[in-house]
């Protein structure tokens, strides 16, 4: 089940309108946000579901969806580096920033769609995108009050309690940072083996089951070195403060290769806005037929 939290971290409730949803997919480097978006547009269609793709990384070389926004139309990475003087990682942060600061001309390029979800794929760096001021202006504008998070774990990092932990302090801050309802899902799902997703599943469901994992992981780099204890001890710290806090990740796995998980982004839109569910009266049953 899709866990959906409010920028106060409490359950929300579906809301009336017709306006389409705006996903907005965060995640590190590498998480796969690009393929869940590819995957996402091409689902949708076979299932006849209008979904229309947004780009919003000015430095993204290649996409493989077809994009209704392109923001390097109106930022060129190159270009940056060029008139500005900048390396790749400053011209980064100052292509992000001066994205934001054209928020309306984006606005009006997508104005008026007719669609039934809008998604947007954000730039490799979580933190050109959750951490820059003018990032929260952006959002609020390509937005307009009905955006919500799609946060992916990256398989790789989740496989040990620490790497996992962290994650969950990712999500946790991108969602207290953005104020918008947020859903996590493990991205890449199908490269772990079997094992290995059931443990990290197990974490995601269970935060007590995290807590031993990370005990052992403590106790056995304390044989180790001893910074690797204290990282781990750390990551034990924040775990508790997350639970005290009720922050629960809800992981659900998905895989953009094999499209598992996919269904689940699409019932997490519609358990926030509900309008498009409205509108195709046992959509939500057709697309776990689909499914089997």
């Amino acid at each position: 089940m899709v866990e959906v939290l409010s920028p106060l971290g409490e359950s929300v409730s579906s809301q009336d309108g017709t306006a389409p949803p705006v996903l907005f997919v965060v995640g590190t480097a590498g998480a796969g946000k690009s393929s869940l978006v590819t995957a996402f547009q091409r689902w949708g269609r076979f299932l006849e579901v209008d979904i229309l793709a947004i780009n919003l990384d000015p430095g993204a070389e290649k996409v493989d969806y077809d994009t209704e926004f392109d923001v390097r139309d109106l930022v060129s990475l190159s270009d940056v580096m060029v008139e500005y003087e900048l390396g790749p990682n400053g011209a980064q942060i100052l292509a992000a920033d001066l994205v934001a600061s054209r928020a309306d001309e984006v606005f009006d390029e997508i104005e008026g769609l007719s669609c039934d979800m809008l998604i947007v794929d954000t730039p490799g760096q979580v933190e050109l995108f959750a951490f820059r001021e003018a990032s929260n202006h952006l959002v609020n504008v390509i937005g307009q009050g009905r955006a919500c998070l799609i946060f992916l774990f990256d398989p790789m990092l989740s496989q040990t309690p620490s790497g996992f932990v962290s994650q969950m302090l990712l999500s946790a801050i991108v969602h207290f940072r953005l104020g918008l309802p947020t859903a996590n899902f493990l991205s890449k799902s199908d490269l772990l083996e079997p094992e290995a997703l059931e443990r990290v599943m197990d974490w995601g469901d269970n935060l007590d089951i995290l807590e031993a994992a990370l005990f052992e992981e403590s106790a056995q780099q304390a044989l180790d070195t001893e910074s690797g204890s204290q990282r781990a001890e750390f990551a034990i710290g924040q775990l508790r403060m997350m639970q005290h806090a009720s922050i629960q990740p809800g992981l659900i796995p998905l895989s953009s290769e094999y499209e598992e998980g996919l269904a689940d982004v699409l019932t997490f839109a519609q358990t926030i806005f509900g309008g498009m569910a409205d509108s195709r009266d046992g959509f939500a049953g057709d697309i776990e037929h689909e499914r089997q």
